[in-house]
């Protein structure tokens, strides 16, 4: 089946991460990657050493030049049309087509960003050609159905990860200092400033703890002066960009993830099969990823945007709702409270309690997250796409 991927790689996130991965297991040779952005990000690159990558915006695929913005759709358009593919799958974007790609199916697939897109004439246009909807988690095709109500057919392939490598299968135990970690691109959505609060009120507690920040963004001077501010240089460090996660993931002990709205966690999951119990939201998907009480402890955010910049100067732009998987609405966005987070903290140092916890992790990914199981429901998605007639 001949494939095209519309995507933005200017920078790696999860669905980059996930499309990356999807065409490096594939047996089917014939993807193509058509992308929306004009540069390839340079953690990105070295992924696709052997694969082509098409430029939707370029006059000339190997020179950045661009076509002129009121062109674009209508180049977009033409570029399909001229590949002729099987079925075209659009990454957690809406771009915009001048007449809908013609024999061939148009899918959209969604990683969370339909929790942010304005309801407008491109978006409901976009939507209003699509063929069918592929959803990265259960949470993802609710926003959807709540804020859209799309006609087409709406699946949901919860995501998967390839079994990292450098797992390190030793029974955990705990470090001392014992380690907090936390992995994602800084930006205020995150919420990596509740893991600095947290950090700060369990050393206020007498605890002999450390937190470990990898990645990189925006946020990242915002952050230094809060841990500056609450005296913590020498408990926080930020790692940067990890290009081998396995050694940041083999000597984190609880991994933390804090974020005000998440599709579907996939750093979470890769805590998870090194044996590292994880702190997260009761919202979105989540839930989906971590069982509670099992491999990691749900909290449920009760502070809201503004108290949290009370709390720590941070400020959080985010005017959109976030999906309640308990009750099955969208509602107000908050943020953990710092304070519980660091009960659950304690709860997870008790080392009995630790143990049983990471032995659950890692046997909970052999359980419940098989890649090849993935990739045999996505194809099996795309096929029952591609038998709908036009």
């Amino acid at each position: 089946m001949k494939q095209i991927h519309v995507i933005n790689l200017e920078q790696m996130g999860g669905v980059e991460r996930l499309l990356l991965q999807y065409i490096k297991a594939s047996s089917d040779k014939k993807n193509i990657i058509l992308c929306i952005s004009n540069h390839v990000g340079t953690e990105i690159q070295h992924h696709l050493i052997e694969k082509k990558v098409y430029f939707a915006n370029r006059l000339f695929n190997n020179l950045p030049i661009r076509c002129p913005k009121i062109l674009r759709k209508y180049w977009l358009s033409w570029k399909i049309s001229k590949i002729s593919a099987d079925c075209v799958i659009v990454w957690d974007l809406i771009p915009e087509f001048f007449i809908k790609p013609k024999n061939t199916k148009l899918l959209y697939y969604d990683h969370g960003s339909s929790w942010r897109y304005t309801i407008n004439s491109k978006t409901m246009r976009f939507f209003g050609m699509l063929d069918g909807v592929i959803s990265v988690s259960q949470a993802s095709k609710r926003v959807m159905e709540l804020r859209f109500n799309l006609p087409c057919a709406h699946l949901v392939v919860l995501n998967r990860l390839i079994t990292p490598i450098g797992i390190n299968h030793i029974a955990k135990s705990l470090t001392e200092p014992v380690r907090l970690g936390t992995a994602s691109r800084l930006v205020s959505l995150k919420g990596i400033s509740v893991s600095i609060l947290t950090l700060h009120e369990l050393i206020c507690r007498g605890h002999n703890i450390i937190l470990e920040i990898a990645g990189q963004g925006p946020e990242q001077e915002e952050l230094q002066r809060l841990a500056n501010k609450l005296e913590l240089n020498n408990y926080v460090r930020f790692s940067g960009f990890q290009e081998n996660m396995s050694v940041f993931f083999n000597r984190v002990d609880i991994y933390m993830s804090t974020p005000i709205t998440e599709s579907f966690g996939l750093s979470c999951m890769e805590a998870l099969y090194y044996g590292i119990p994880v702190i997260f939201p009761i919202i979105d998907g989540q839930p989906e990823v971590i069982c509670d009480g099992v491999c990691g402890i749900g909290i449920y955010p009760t502070v809201s945007i503004k108290h949290h910049q009370n709390l720590s100067g941070i400020k959080i732009n985010f005017s959109y709702h976030v999906y309640d998987p308990v009750s099955d609405v969208l509602v107000q966005p908050k943020l953990l409270s710092h304070i519980e987070c660091a009960n659950a903290v304690e709860q997870l140092i008790v080392p009995k309690r630790y143990r049983k916890f990471s032995h659950n992790a890692q046997r909970y990914t052999r359980s419940h997250f098989s890649y090849d199981a993935f990739q045999k429901k996505f194809q099996k998605a795309l096929h029952s796409f591609s038998l709908k007639k036009y």
